[in-house]
């Protein structure tokens, strides 16, 4: 399977966000920290949590894929 993705980050002074597309646009993953002082751990932070999150999209879709009911997914 390839897997293509974009990331955005948005460094905010409260917050960081980061989000991971699909090549079809379509959000994988989702990450949000509190800004710190050191932007680039907030930015690593943010990263790192979208991509986890992108991980268990991944996994849950194959799973359905699979016919594992939604109940047993978890």
């Amino acid at each position: 399977m390839k897997v293509v993705y974009w990331v955005g980050i948005d460094l905010g002074s409260t917050t960081t966000k980061a989000v991971v597309l699909d090549e079809h646009d379509e959000i994988l993953g989702r990450g949000i920290t509190n800004s710190r002082s050191n932007y680039d751990v907030a930015c690593a932070v943010s990263l790192g949590e979208a991509l986890i999150n992108t991980r268990f999209t991944l996994i849950r879709a194959e799973l359905e894929r699979a016919g594992v009911e939604a109940a047993h997914q978890d």
